[in-house]
């Protein structure tokens, strides 16, 4: 996709870049057309030649904080070994990354814009084409896929592939653990959360979702976090 200029030699990639920056620094809520206007020494009027609205490149500006999420995955995914290592530890780095910024996950995955992410975020990345190399193919796909649990179901079909789970159950922990994620997220945004509550609430949602994942396993292959509470259920079912 070529990239368009128009005034003052401007482009997408410099409004996306300085609105990522205010955001960072101050929060959503500090970006608006004048400021914007300000930081780029041209007239509020230009924004409408790159971006529908201030709200299209809000919701560009955070789709930078994704990233955070790509770098947690490449750290982690090396040590994954089978298929619930690589469904547990992409939720691990998600809501890791989620909680450390729930607004910006919030405006990305769960906004009236979230429906453009497919066509954005393929349009982020060539804009930003340094970044790429932090996106595996397995992660683009997801990251492609317009629907919120359908981007989860990418994964739980991994797990289907690894005879692990059965189709219909597959479904069934989609469906829970994106809501059990989902409330997480909106007590995170209504309620605030401290930087040193971050790893602490980690903790709790993935305990929650374990405990979803080993009562649905049709094999749980020995896993040390979900092993002891299918043997649990069994033996309450006896």
């Amino acid at each position: 996709m070529a990239e368009k200029k128009y005034f003052k030699d401007l482009s997408r990639r410099d409004y996306i870049v300085k609105a990522n920056e205010i955001v960072r620094a101050e929060g959503a809520e500090a970006l608006t057309i004048r400021r914007i206007a300000r930081e780029m020494h041209c007239s509020s009027a230009c924004l409408y030649h790159y971006f529908e609205n201030l709200e299209e490149l809000l919701f560009y500006a955070q789709i930078g904080f994704l990233n955070y999420y790509l770098e947690e995955i490449q750290r982690a995914e090396s040590g994954w070994k089978d298929a619930w290592d690589l469904h547990i530890g992409i939720w691990e780095c998600y809501s890791r990354a989620a909680f450390t910024y729930p607004t910006a996950f919030n405006t990305v995955f769960f906004s009236d814009m979230s429906a453009k992410l497919p066509t954005a975020f393929r349009e982020y990345y060539e804009l930003f084409p340094e970044q790429i190399n932090m996106v595996s193919p397995y992660l683009r796909l997801m990251l492609e896929t317009p629907d919120f649990f359908e981007r989860d179901y990418q994964m739980c079909q991994k797990c289907v592939e690894a005879g692990v789970i059965s189709e219909e159950k597959a479904r069934i922990m989609n469906r829970l653990v994106c809501l059990v994620y989902k409330g997480y997220l909106k007590g995170i945004i209504d309620s605030g959360i401290e930087a040193g509550q971050i790893e602490e609430r980690v903790r709790e949602f993935l305990k929650d979702i374990k405990l979803i994942m080993a009562a649905l396993a049709d094999d749980t292959l020995g896993h040390r976090d979900l092993e002891p509470i299918k043997s649990l259920f069994e033996k309450m079912h006896k």
